[in-house]
């Protein structure tokens, strides 16, 4: 199930950190790891064309005035995802998490707030049913003219992400 995500669903701590947003997706996928396992898979899933993504993001970013942060390349172990809140990961500060549940984590900059959520529930034979969930709402005019630029690389990077976490 790839596309919008449903408010109703998310857990209320997920959908108070959210807040009010100008785009959401969502990218479902089924896997038998526990959440840790499967957030440290998904964000140290870095191919080489990803890194090659990134590496053309920064002169758009400094064209814009935007920060620009590379995603380490050491792989994410699970005992690393901070289920604290304002545990760092990445980029990501943790503002909701429930263990075994779900997680999710913001990005704050001056031109967008992005929030990355993932849940995690279960399915039958004791599998797990992964929703990665992204929101962004956007400060000033470079958030919505970057987010333009970015978007269809945005479903290809975490649509891929979240089926190799799986």
């Amino acid at each position: 199930m790839n596309g919008q995500p449903s408010e109703l669903s998310l857990p209320p701590e997920v959908l108070e950190a959210v807040g009010a947003y100008d785009f959401a997706d969502q990218f479902a996928a089924a896997s038998r790891k526990e959440i840790r396992r499967y957030l440290a898979d998904f964000l140290s899933y870095r191919p080489w064309w990803l890194r090659a993504l990134f590496a053309l993001r920064a002169p758009l970013a400094r064209l814009l005035g935007i920060r620009h942060a590379f995603q380490p390349d050491a792989p994410t172990g699970p005992e690393s995802i901070p289920f604290e809140p304002g545990g760092m990961l990445w980029i990501f500060r943790t503002v909701a998490a429930r263990e075994g549940s779900y997680w999710a984590g913001e990005a704050d900059d001056a031109h967008l707030r992005a929030v990355l959520a993932v849940t995690a529930d279960t399915l039958e034979g004791g599998a797990r049913g992964y929703r990665v969930m992204t929101f962004v709402r956007f400060k000033n005019w470079r958030g919505p003219l970057y987010f333009r630029l970015v978007r269809p690389f945005h479903s290809l990077v975490v649509g891929a992400k979240t089926r190799r976490a799986a």
